[in-house]
């Protein structure tokens, strides 16, 4: 039994050592082959890195000539637009100074036009103060000759007056009392217009100066009415009505120059007075004398 199994294990290791040493042999040869695959693709790649290495060398030796020539064609470019810009500057400043020169013309133009203007004006205006001066000096003259012909005027009024004021004052003392027709003393009686003004100096009483037709029908002369009816011019005689108070006053062949005293009750405590001083045909021509208190009508 012991010799079988013996026998056994015997033939099993004569089997494996038969099958083992081919396959070592192939694993061998195998591992060549992959050694020398390996080998010649990496000589490929080594050659394929090395055209690479030749590409770049090639390109960054391209890209530094190219460098250098936009470098150089940059710099001739630079240069070009500084001259031109130097140029477009030199041009622009002398444009500009021109302007200024063109424009500095014309405001000096323009200034001595207006100074000229000027110069004209206040000459204009210089000769038409000189003109106004001499107008003014001539009025002034002339004013002066009016002054001292005013002052001689007012020397002559002041003369006349005083002739006129001896005048009055020798009227007044020629004026005449009289007793009326109602046997009351008269005031001053004037017998022309040259002694009513006298009387109207004094200012004892109002006058009212009227001239009245011989046409029998009311006149009113101040605040009565008077109607003349008859005129006798021979014997400087009259006839007339006094309408006053809501009645009627006849007043028969009076005297030029005489004193017709009424009364008006409503008006004033003293009597009226109406002078006549020149009759004539168609006519009487006078004066009424009113007193200057009247009563106050209630």
């Amino acid at each position: 039994m012991n010799q079988m199994e013996d026998n056994n294990q015997t033939s099993q290791k004569s089997g494996r050592g038969n099958w083992a040493t081919p396959v070592l042999a192939g694993a061998f040869a195998l591992s060549l082959g992959i050694n020398g695959f390996q080998a010649v693709r990496l000589q490929d790649v080594n050659k394929e890195v090395g055209g690479v290495q030749r590409q770049v060398n090639e390109l960054q030796a391209s890209l530094g000539t190219m460098d250098k020539s936009l470098r150089d064609n940059l710099q001739t470019n630079l240069g070009g637009v500084r001259t031109d810009l130097d140029a477009a500057r030199k041009e622009t400043q002398a444009t500009v100074n021109k302007a200024a020169m063109a424009a500095q013309f014309a405001a000096r133009r323009h200034a001595d036009t207006i100074v000229s203007k000027l110069a004209k004006s206040e000459e204009e205006k210089a000769n038409q103060l000189t003109q106004e001066l001499s107008q003014v000096k001539e009025n002034s003259l002339q004013a002066n000759s009016k002054i001292e012909g005013v002052s001689t005027d007012v020397g002559g009024v002041k003369a006349e007056v005083a002739k006129t004021q001896t005048e009055l004052q020798n009227t007044i003392s020629d004026l005449r009392r009289a007793t009326g027709d109602m046997g009351v003393m008269s005031g001053l009686i004037a017998t022309n217009s040259k002694e009513l003004t006298a009387l109207r100096e004094l200012g004892d009483r109002n006058y009212v100066e009227f001239e009245i037709p011989r046409t029998g029908k009311a006149q009113k002369v101040g605040d009565i009415q008077l109607a003349v009816r008859k005129t006798d011019v021979k014997r400087s005689k009259f006839t007339l009505d006094v309408i006053a108070d809501d009645r009627k006053i006849e007043k028969r062949d009076k005297t030029a120059n005489e004193p017709v005293q009424f009364y008006v009750l409503s008006k004033a405590r003293q009597p009226y007075e109406l002078v006549v001083n020149e009759v004539t045909k168609d006519a009487v021509k006078g004066y009424l004398a009113v007193p200057k208190v009247q009563i106050t009508r209630k």
